[in-house]
Parts: C-alpha cells; sequence; structure tokens
C-alpha cells in the first residue's frame, strides 16, 4: 500500500492509500458511522458487518450507536 500525504494550509496532513482496507496493521483502528437500526446492507457497511458481526448485540441495546473497532476489539459507544 503506498500513500501520498497531503499537507493543508493549516499544517493538517492526510495520507491517501490504495489497498486493502481490512488488511491494516493491528495498530490502526477502523471506524464506521452506522444507522440505529443496525441494517449495514450497502457499501463498506456490508464489508464491516462481515467481518467484525455483532449486530445483533448492537440491536439488544437498543440505542442509537457507533460501532467502533479497535486493534481487533469492538467497542460500542
Amino acid at each position: 500500500m503506498a500513500g501520498s500525504p497531503n499537507e493543508d494550509s493549516e499544517g493538517s496532513r492526510i495520507t491517501y492509500v490504495k489497498g486493502d482496507l481490512f488488511a491494516c496493521p493491528k495498530t490502526d483502528s477502523l471506524a464506521h458511522c452506522i444507522s440505529e437500526d443496525c441494517r449495514m446492507g450497502a457499501g463498506i457497511a456490508v464489508l464491516f458487518k462481515k467481518k467484525f458481526g455483532g449486530v445483533q448485540e448492537l440491536l439488544s441495546q437498543r440505542l442509537g450507536v457507533v460501532l467502533i473497532v479497535c486493534n481487533g476489539n469492538m467497542y460500542l459507544q
């Protein structure tokens, strides 16, 4: 995966990387916001659901939630 850093006028840096998002190092964290119904039926949400699961656990809490996966662990917000 090769990245190309771009720095804006305020000094913030964004690196664009092409590759398999789910093959990132364990030291990287992935986060994805989902709707309250936890459907996760389109786009990258489908891949998150297949890889990390936990949908029934989220639904049983009846919360507006964010699924956070950090270093392979799932956290509920």
